[in-house]
């Protein structure tokens, strides 16, 4: 081959996709280009070859040919000069190529890493990216101290030509720290590439995913969550960022996310199989993907399939082929320390229960089979599981009938006495589904106590009974019932027979049937309800004076919904802080959740959102993991708004938002829905735009189930706007003109109509769309004009003036004996502008006019004009 032929295969073989391929082509080329003279042509070819090896996965190759790249370079300097920069870039990359890969020896990694010190310091190049390398080497095994001083070496060297962007090395400060495990001063040298001061073609992608966990450990939660949503979108199906992706899917495994990291891998599903790609990528990815698969094993999820295997096969895979890689480094370094490193990443437990991500993803269950139960704790004896029964009976816990039950499964026969108590609890849970059943069991059980002489129980299975009575519909029995049981517990008590707790759990079966009986009637007769709350206050009295605070939180819980009933707001709001603060005091805060929420909903009525934000708080940390989901969720909602009442609180939102989300999610779609595009919204007005994009594009599918149209169009508006801060704008545009259609027939919504169409068209200009863009130009234009805006509607036909005369052709034969496209349309603008500067001289009017004035100069010299400079369309924001 001559010249001529070895350039054109060079040509054709840049277009080819990176693989063997691509490398066997270049070699004969290699092959042919050292047979002839023209040296520079040998080393283009050699560099290409090289940049092959490296996007092929095989850098082991690459020592050899860069030897030679090297010495025609130093052979015949005045021929490669030209080349000489990127010659000493590439052996830069190939260095580190060499430090990551466990098929290249250590004595040629030591070599090589001297070569590249030698030709720096020959140069006149810092040292700092040699000593970098020498860090990350170090760090590989295992020499913290050798890694520290080269890295801080590294670092206080002065940085030239050689030295990566100042974001890629941040990011190997920060892995730096992390492997030592100074997450803060990860996090600090990141600071500067996550806030987005500092960027490149690859970054912030890779340092917001190594910063996942550090940003949790760290206690910032709102900050990873962040990450996340801003990263994986920048990082996702790109091969060359598959470690990254492999931080997500792990940070999704810790953080109760698995469902989402199950999504995230099956979108990447092909990469599991994929051989012939760089080892250190490779590590990366399948390590992420194996700390989410042994999650997914553990809650039993091991038989749903991951493509055509079960994810329990898969695992165990890439688990042999994590050892397999593990072991080649461990060999090559001569320790243990990248297993062991390895070991311990994929040995992490959860960091957080649950961190809310956006829409809540479900987990598939496994064909044929239901997903079992993580194991329960085994190990405990009958009398353990009797004591921890009847501490949570004694505090009402919710948790309590399920205690009993455990009790009821454990091996062997139960004492006479515990077989009572199992079906005492196993009664009282019939009292809702079945009080007839009940009204019998309880019976049954009282009689059983007093065979066993224990008096409290008995009366207390008897007053349980009145009430199961009177659901059965038989007030006239129930109430009698309860008052006979109630002067027993009174004789009792005066002989010493039941403590004061004991007693007042009995009296409590008369006033709970009055409420019952309340409750039964819409609108109950003020009479009733005066005569209920006389028999509740004397009750309070008593418990007051035997100082049972269980009770007495009881008592104030029921009267504040009497004096609701009364119309006494105040009394009610009395009654609701003292039932918190007893139910609190009386170690069952789980009961003051209820009035808690209540007093929040009364704050929010008298729009005092700060003071429902601090109800609704405590209601949600009384409750915890206790409350009903339903219930769960409605206090979850309660919290977002109150927050979302308070100016300046958008970053709070969010997080409550997504939570309320969560708690959602299975219960109302319009409810999941509608707390997310929240979310989304307080992202947006925060100007974290890449967030809010993130959390829109997984709502906004199913935009129509929580809103009407109007609500609808605002969402798009908002959705659109992110977009176009990001510079998505064909993407932009679309979600503004799907806005416009919602509300184009409304007559309620012109305004927003017509920003619609201007957003629409500024956008369509930007993705290339021009005659679409002047249409929507034209139409917002008219708009503005029916609505009697006259800023928006010059600002819109100047921008149309600047679209007519970009799109136009200045050196036609048409136009060269006239105006220019545009320039009429501008002149008119102008003209329209003067005549009312003439008749209303406002300020508005003059300003658009010196506006206008100078455009039109900037438009008749359009030649020596920038137009992306023109921003005119950006001049309402």
């Amino acid at each position: 081959m001559n010249v001529a032929e070895i350039q054109a295969a060079l040509g054709q073989i840049y277009a080819l996709p990176n693989g063997r391929q691509k490398a066997e082509r270049l070699e004969l080329l290699a092959t042919a280009a050292k047979a002839v003279e023209d040296r520079s042509l040998e080393a283009e070819v050699l560099l290409t070859l090289i940049r092959a090896y490296e996007y092929s996965a095989e850098r082991d190759r690459m020592p050899v040919v860069f030897g030679r790249l090297l010495r025609i370079h130093d052979d015949f300097p005045a021929e490669v000069g030209p080349l000489s920069h990127t010659i000493h870039w590439t052996l830069k990359w190939m260095s580190y190529s060499l430090v990551c890969n466990p098929a290249v020896p250590l004595a040629t990694t030591y070599r090589w890493l001297d070569e590249l010190q030698n030709r720096y310091r020959q140069r006149g190049f810092s040292p700092r990216p040699v000593l970098g390398l020498r860090a990350l080497l170090a760090q590989n095994l295992g020499d913290q101290e050798a890694a520290a001083a080269a890295m801080e070496s590294s670092i206080s060297a002065p940085r030239d030509e050689m030295a990566d962007c100042d974001a890629c090395e941040r990011n190997d400060w920060g892995t730096w720290r992390a492997r030592a495990g100074d997450d803060a001063g990860a996090l600090d040298f990141w600071a500067p590439v996550i806030s987005g001061e500092r960027s490149c073609a690859e970054e912030p992608h890779r340092v917001l995913a190594k910063a996942l966990l550090p940003l949790l450990r760290t206690g910032r939660t709102e900050d990873a969550r962040s990450a996340f949503l801003r990263g994986y979108s920048l990082v996702r199906h790109n091969v060359s960022l598959r470690e990254s992706v492999g931080h997500h899917i792990e940070f999704c495994a810790l953080t109760g996310n698995e469902a989402r990291g199950l999504e995230l891998l099956n979108e990447h599903a092909s990469w599991l199989t994929e051989e012939h790609e760089e080892v250190s990528q490779r590590v990366g990815f399948v390590s992420g993907v194996i700390v989410l698969l042994r999650r997914l094993a553990m809650l039993g999820y091991g038989g749903i399939l991951i493509g055509d295997r079960t994810l329990g096969t898969t695992l165990a895979r890439l688990e042999q082929e994590i050892g397999e890689l593990c072991a080649r480094y461990d060999a090559r370094n001569g320790s243990t320390v990248f297993s062991e490193r390895v070991a311990k990443r994929l040995a992490q437990e959860p960091l957080v229960n649950r961190l809310p991500l956006g829409i809540p993803a479900t987990l598939p269950q496994p064909a044929g089979h239901t997903v079992p139960a993580p194991p329960k704790r085994t190990d405990a004896t009958l009398d353990d599981l009797v004591v921890e029964a009847r501490r949570l009976s004694e505090t009402r816990h919710p948790h309590a009938d399920g205690a009993w039950e455990r009790v009821a499964a454990s091996a062997g026969p139960l004492p006479e006495t515990v077989a009572a108590e199992v079906e005492h609890s196993r009664a009282i849970a019939q009292l809702n589904s079945d009080p007839g059943a009940a009204y019998d069991a309880l019976l049954a059980v009282a009689d059983r106590f007093s065979g066993l002489a224990d008096t409290a129980k008995a009366l207390a299975a008897r007053a349980a009974a009145a009430l199961a009575r009177f659901q059965t519909g038989d007030r006239t029995g129930g109430e009698a019932l309860a008052e006979s049981v109630t002067a027993q517990a009174g004789s009792a008590y005066a002989a010493g027979e039941l403590t004061s707790g004991e007693y007042l759990t009995v009296r409590r079966a008369g006033p709970l049937i009055a409420m019952a009986a309340l409750g039964q009637r819409e609108n109950p007769a003020e009479a009733e309800l005066r005569a209920t709350r006389a028999l509740v206050e004397a009750e309070l009295a008593v418990a007051e004076e035997l100082a049972v605070t269980e009770r007495t939180a009881m008592y104030h819980d029921l009267l504040a919904r009497i004096f609701f009933a009364l119309g006494d707001a105040d009394g009610a709001r009395a009654h609701l802080k003292a039932a918190v603060t007893d139910y609190v005091e009386a170690g069952q805060p789980w009961r003051a959740a209820d009035p808690a929420a209540l007093l929040g909903e009364l704050a929010l009525r008298d729009d005092d959102p700060k003071a429902a934000e601090d109800f609704a708080s405590k209601a949600v940390a009384y409750g915890g993991d206790l409350l009903p989901h339903d219930q769960a969720a409605q206090l979850s909602s309660l919290l977002v708004e109150a927050i979302s009442r308070q100016p300046g609180r958008e970053r709070d939102l969010v997080g409550a938002a997504l939570s309320a989300a969560a708690r959602w999610d299975g219960l109302s779609e319009p409810d999941t829905l509608h707390t997310t595009f929240t979310a989304a919204r307080a992202y947006h007005n925060l100007e974290r735009h890449a967030e809010a994009v993130a959390l829109f594009e997984d709502v906004m599918p199913r935009v129509e189930i929580p809103y009407d149209a109007p609500v609808i169009a605002m969402t798009r508006k908002q959705y659109g706007a992110s977009l176009r801060e990001l510079g998505r704008h064909r993407e932009a545009a679309e979600q503004f003109l799907k806005g416009a259609e919602l509300v184009q027939d409304n007559s309620d919504e012109r305004v927003m109509y017509a920003e619609l169409a201007w957003s629409a068209a500024q956008a369509l200009q930007y993705s290339g769309q021009t005659v679409e863009a002047m249409a929507a130009y034209q139409r917002a234009a008219l708009l503005w004009t029916e609505l009697g805006q006259l800023t928006p509607r010059v600002r819109c036909l100047r921008s149309a003036a600047w679209l007519l005369r970009w799109m136009g052709e200045p050196d036609s034969e048409e136009h060269r004996e006239s105006e220019q496209p545009g320039i009429a349309e501008m002149r008119a603008v102008l003209t329209e502008l003067e005549g009312l500067a003439e008749r209303s001289p406002s300020e508005e009017v003059l300003a658009e006019l010196a506006e206008t004035r100078e455009q039109l100069e900037q438009l008749i010299e359009y030649d020596d004009y920038d137009y992306d400079d023109y921003d005119d369309e950006k001049a309402d924001e």
